[in-house]
């Protein structure tokens, strides 16, 4: 447990124009998580008061869904068991630091894949396999294929076992041995990740909470969810005070989300902006 995991820096050519702005780590200083490695377009109708916390967000090449940051993991706990009780695989994870307070069924897990004498092929077929992201690693001073690093436990062990049964050797690690690539200066958050070194305001635990703004198009017939994904492929159906709404988009920057705002409105009337 000693050992940790390098990820190889993806292309963030590449990366950008397919996945979410905005990367989970960025959405919020809390010291917990919930997180659902699932994208937000893919979940099924969730009650209001779980579908207007969801967030679309990426990590290390997967799509993800944000369900919020917590001070504890108590709260963090809470939540991930709502979502579990609907069937959904929320995990609670910490990007800040180490802890040891989660419950074991709701810790994060990923998958190590031997990239054998063909490592490309080797990743598609990852990829293909389990249906999630995968990037090249170093662990314990190999080379590996990184799966799926934000799985539950259970989906973990069941992808690993239909790899294995594909004749690649995998195994299953704690998602805590992951470290992700730091981003170049020019793409690094704008506020710093507070460390037990580095608290964003001691005085204030609530300060190191970022304001995430919402862009939410009524969804007014049958061809305007399909409309909004020609340029936004994440979007996804949510329900505000018992109205249908199509979230487009978050904005961590106010100016941003209302241009956003005022853009969509001219071509969606009624479109609104939320703030959390």
């Amino acid at each position: 447990m000693g050992n940790s995991i390098a990820i190889a820096a993806p292309n963030l050519s590449i990366a950008q124009s397919i996945q979410p702005a905005n990367a989970c780590p960025q959405l919020t200083n809390r010291r917990y998580v919930v997180l659902l490695d699932r994208p937000a377009n893919l979940l099924p109708q969730l009650p209001e008061f779980l579908a207007i916390a969801a967030v679309p967000c990426t990590y290390l090449n997967g799509s993800m869904t944000f369900f919020g940051g917590f001070d504890n993991a108590q709260a963090s706990t809470f939540r991930a068991s709502q979502l579990r009780e609907l069937g959904l695989d929320a995990i609670v994870h910490s990007f800040t630091a180490k802890v040891n307070d989660i419950p074991a069924n709701l810790q994060g897990a990923a998958i190590l894949v031997d990239p054998s004498n063909d490592p490309n092929a080797v990743l598609q077929r990852v990829r293909s396999l389990t249906g999630k992201g995968a990037v090249f690693a170093t662990f314990s001073n190999r080379s590996v294929i990184l799966a799926a690093p934000l799985f539950s436990q259970q989906s973990a062990n069941s992808s690993a076992v239909l790899l294995r049964n594909q004749g690649l050797a995998a195994q299953v690690i704690s998602a805590e041995l992951i470290s992700a690539p730091k981003a170049p200066d020019n793409l690094a958050p704008p506020n710093p990740v507070p460390t037990p070194n580095n608290p964003a305001n001691p005085q204030n635990p609530d300060s190191s909470k970022k304001i995430i703004y919402r862009v939410l198009v009524p969804n007014s017939n049958a061809n305007t969810l399909k409309l909004i994904r020609e340029s936004a492929p994440d979007a996804f159906v949510t329900i505000l005070k018992g109205k249908s709404y199509i979230q487009v988009r978050t904005y961590t920057n106010r100016s941003n989300a209302h241009r956003e705002r005022d853009r969509l409105n001219s071509q969606f009337s009624g479109t609104i902006l939320i703030q959390d």
